[in-house]
């Protein structure tokens, strides 16, 4: 409540002392709440700092475990400007020597004589029929509309395209039309009739099967597939120049011939992905690490300072950590035999964090490859299932021991917050209640006075 100046009838401080009574009252117990409520911030921040760094191992050991980074297989050409190498990971470990006997070509027909030079000029009307690996389409070109550019285009665009583009060559004598294939091989060869064109559209007939049936025809380039021996034994045709799985799992891209002086073969390598699964292990290793140091700062004790981490001593935050050192330490059994981190050049130091030797777990990836796929993706037992169990324990949305200690001290901070309202509510009917006892004292002060001044008045008489 707003309060009025001094008492006017004994000339009482009313609202200064009815400000000091409540100041006094207010004071320590506000203080108490106050401190309370910024250590439960404090406490929330922490939590959420150790709860984000739980979740960004959690997301890491989900993401390791979805990308199936030990059953990653790496492919590598000793030729790659001839015969480049992809593998998947249904690949097969091996070896294999690759020759390119065939590039896989596209179809190419070209008109023998030129056309009009007047790119305005009607070249003639009718349907025109184009065929590619059993697939036709008919294009209606009209008189109107039948300059160059305009049966191209009416090809080109079709809807019912079957693999094939018409484009223009411009040499001494004119325009020529070149008709390709989208698609290498022999299957997509063009087959042409223009029996129901007029005009010099009429030219524009082509049979594969007889290719000099026509002379105002050329065939610039025979449709050929793709042929290669593996191994010296084996050969491969293709209508693509890239070749699936002719090697289990493996994308050969055909580049060039190898019937050279200098490259007879190129070699294929299929081995593990070793590379992939230590740059996870790295950046594995860089998140646990990452959850000890924002755990160390906000727990630890600093002896310089004499101060203390908003979670020091802190019961969840201690248990959290020795789950976690257990979890790198612990034993997980691989064909009768048990492994540790440490088996393959994992190990902890003596403040928690984890170092990598690199010559260890080099020497484990290229010897012991199976041992340490079935370590970390084992179904329930394996390192990463066992990881993302204990992760969750602490994040769940649900239940995880984090959330619920977050849910706790919001809810006190709810009731702290209810508090100083309470707190609030009684300070002012306090502040109204002394007021009115200050302002019924003073007006009674007041009325003495009054009547010890009469009384004095009428003893001078």
């Amino acid at each position: 409540m707003g309060l009025s100046a001094g008492g006017l009838a004994s000339g009482l401080d009313v609202a200064g002392m009815t400000q000091q009574l409540v100041a006094a009252e207010r004071t320590p117990k506000e203080q108490r709440i106050k401190e309370q409520q910024q250590k439960l911030e404090v406490q929330l921040s922490g939590y959420g700092q150790i709860k984000s760094a739980v979740s960004g191992l959690e997301d890491m050991v989900k993401k390791f475990a979805e990308d199936k980074v030990f059953a990653g297989q790496s492919a590598k050409s000793s030729e790659k400007d001839f015969v480049s190498v992809e593998a998947s990971d249904k690949a097969k470990n091996g070896s294999y020597t690759v020759e390119v006997l065939e590039i896989a070509k596209s179809h190419k027909v070209v008109t023998n004589s030129a056309f009009d030079a007047d790119p305005k000029a009607q070249l003639g009307s009718g349907d025109l029929e184009i065929t590619v690996d059993g697939k036709t389409m008919s294009v209606t070109i009209d008189q109107d509309k039948s300059s160059l550019k305009d049966v191209l285009n009416a090809i080109n665009n079709s809807a019912d395209n079957p693999g094939v583009t018409a484009t223009v060559i411009n040499d001494a004598n004119g325009s020529k039309i070149v008709f390709s294939s989208t698609d290498t091989g022999v299957a997509n060869e063009i087959s042409i009739d223009a029996s129901g064109m007029t005009g010099e559209l009429a030219k524009l007939s082509f049979d594969p099967a007889n290719p000099t049936a026509n002379a105002d025809m050329v065939e610039m380039q025979n449709g050929v597939d793709a042929k290669i021996k593996i191994d010296n034994f084996t050969e491969i045709t293709s209508s693509s120049n890239k070749i699936e799985d002719a090697i289990e799992g493996v994308t050969l891209d055909i580049k060039k011939l190898t019937n050279t002086d200098d490259v007879k073969f190129a070699t294929i390598d299929i081995t593990n992905d070793t590379s992939t699964a230590k740059s996870s292990i790295e950046d594995f290793v860089e998140k646990y690490n990452e959850f000890i140091d924002t755990a160390d700062s906000l727990s630890k004790y600093d002896t310089e300072s004499k101060s203390s981490g908003p979670l020091n001593g802190d019961s969840l935050t201690r248990s959290i950590i020795s789950q976690m050192r257990n979890m790198m330490n612990a034993g997980i059994e691989v064909d009768g035999r048990t492994y540790s981190l440490s088996d393959f050049g994992i190990t902890t130091d003596r403040y928690g964090k984890i170092e990598i030797d690199d010559e260890k777990l080099d020497e484990s990836l290229k010897d012991n490859f199976n041992a340490f796929n079935s370590f970390f993706h084992t179904d329930e037992k394996g390192f990463l299932d066992k990881a993302e169990a204990i992760f969750k324990g602490y994040t769940s949305s649900t239940d995880g021991s984090l959330t619920n200690k977050e849910k706790s001290l919001k809810e006190q901070q709810d009731r702290l917050n209810d508090d100083m309202d309470d707190l609030n509510e009684r300070m002012k009917a306090y502040e109204e209640r002394t007021y009115q006892q200050f302002t019924a004292m003073d007006a009674a002060i007041g009325k003495m006075n009054n009547q010890l001044n009469t009384m004095m008045s009428l003893m001078t008489f």
